[in-house]
């Protein structure tokens, strides 16, 4: 299978999950509207371009799909959860750090081989928003992660013999609706990797709720 056949067909996976979460927001987004509406009233115009409280914490539910030479010999795995943290900036900018697996499984695999691969990923983020329409905003930036390859999605780890630990990059883009009140709704798509060898690369949807204490 050629390389180009590799990623369209990584792509192709991806679409379902891409259009649930759009569909998603915009159902989500439709049911809040008059409670959007009468927030947008009491709310300053310069608060409806920060409008988020100070930190949220939340869970994520993610699904990796592997993309390019990594799409030879994997493929997309089971759906996670992750947890997230994100602290907000006066700027508009939101830090992030999060913990969880990416769950991705051999094609091919011998006798004495696990087939999944499960990838312990800590990580951290910063992104700078935009206001699209209150409450629906836009954030794009990147990410720092740590990859610990696993053997399964459970703790204590299980090393993978076959992939080492590196450090990863990832481009992010995000799509939030904030609510009146301390909730947050996201949809996140990542575009990641390992800096050290290239043999993990992938794509990371993922749909998330947060809650700020």
């Amino acid at each position: 299978m050629s390389k180009k056949t590799c990623s369209y067909a990584a792509f192709n996976h991806l679409i379902p999950e891409i259009f649930t979460g759009i569909f998603a927001l915009l159902f989500l987004g439709t049911c809040i509207a008059p409670v959007a509406r009468a927030q947008r009233q009491e709310l300053g115009a310069t608060n409806l371009e920060n409008p988020f409280e100070e930190a949220y914490w939340g869970l994520e539910l993610t699904s990796n799909s592997p993309v390019d030479k990594t799409s030879r010999h994997l493929e997309p795995g089971t759906v996670q959860p992750q947890v997230s943290y994100r602290y907000r900036l006066s700027t508009g900018w939101l830090l992030g750090a999060h913990a969880g697996f990416k769950s991705l499984r051999r094609k091919f695999i011998a006798d004495d081989e696990p087939r999944q691969l499960s990838i312990l990923t800590f990580g951290y983020e910063s992104l700078k928003g935009w206001r699209i329409y209150h409450p629906l905003y836009f954030f794009a930036g990147g990410k720092l992660q740590y990859l610990l390859p696993a053997v399964e999605a459970t703790l204590p780890v299980r090393r993978d013999p076959e992939y080492p630990a590196e450090f990863g990059a990832a481009a992010v883009a995000m799509l939030a609706i904030k609510p009146a009140g301390s909730w947050l709704m996201v949809a996140r798509l990542d575009r990641w990797r390992g800096l050290a060898t290239t043999r993990l690369q992938g794509d990371e949807t993922s749909i998330g709720l947060m809650y700020s204490f």
